[in-house]
């Protein structure tokens, strides 16, 4: 008799609405769980761990969490620019305003 089973991961989307990514600025972000499932022959069974909720962004791959973000601009060298829509000050390097989500002036 042969048997294949193990334990692996599944990414669910929570949420569909998205949300903007503070690293790349676009609002490709979205709410998911990675949860763990017992697979027999491949299959997902049972559901074994449950994941803590997060924000990932799709397009960038980076993670936000809920009360403080994964990614900090604690790099001297990045420069600093404000959006000419709203005022708040983001890095140069942005094509959209995570604020506002609106286009950013290329200079």
């Amino acid at each position: 008799m042969f048997l294949i089973a193990g334990v692996s991961p599944k990414i669910k989307i929570l949420d569909t609405n998205p949300r903007i990514c503070p690293v790349c600025g676009l609002a490709q972000a979205y709410y998911k769980r990675v949860d763990h499932y017992f697979n027999l022959f491949f299959i997902p069974i049972l559901r074994v761990k449950k994941g803590e909720p997060f924000i990932m962004c799709d397009r960038c791959e980076r993670t936000v969490h809920e009360f403080k973000e994964e990614y900090s601009s604690t790099w001297p060298d990045i420069k600093k620019k404000q959006c000419h829509h709203c005022g708040k000050t983001i890095e140069k390097g942005f094509e959209y305003c995570p604020y506002c989500g609106k286009p950013v002036d290329p200079k």
